[in-house]
């Protein structure tokens, strides 16, 4: 279940601009690889260094592959793949290395992992709790 806040967003574009109410996800605690490793270390047979040990090896083997143009495509979850911004030129020789503007890594979720996100729930965030204000 995802949690979810309402919050008053200023609207300046589209057909009736102003003060709009909307809801924004609720993320809580982030998770660490050190409780990642914890959830797999007590739900395998695999102990807690070796986990970790693979989740650092693919970390750095999924960076690799996409700094090297690569997609890496992690079957349920999704494709990690590799994007550029540019700017376009006039003339096919004015494009060079010079004209990429930024580098970045995009995630697109598998269609089976879409179908999933499609399905959850959303409950309000209860924000009275001590220690979140």
């Amino acid at each position: 279940m995802i949690k979810f806040v309402r919050v008053k967003k200023l609207i300046q574009t589209g057909a009736n601009p102003g003060q709009k109410y909307l809801a924004r996800i609720f993320r809580g605690n982030d998770v660490s690889m050190d409780q990642l490793c914890q959830e797999i270390t007590e739900s395998t047979t695999v102990s807690y260094p070796d986990v970790l040990a693979c989740l650092k090896a693919l970390e750095i083997s999924i960076s690799r592959h996409v700094l090297n143009g690569s997609a890496v495509k992690l079957g349920y979850l999704g494709s990690f793949i590799p994007a550029i911004k540019a700017t376009a030129m006039d003339d096919l020789d004015m494009v060079d290395a010079s004209t990429i503007k930024m580098a970045r890594c995009r995630f697109f979720a598998s269609p089976e992992f879409k179908r999933s996100l499609a399905k959850t729930s959303f409950s309000e965030a209860n924000l009275e709790i001590k220690g979140l204000q």
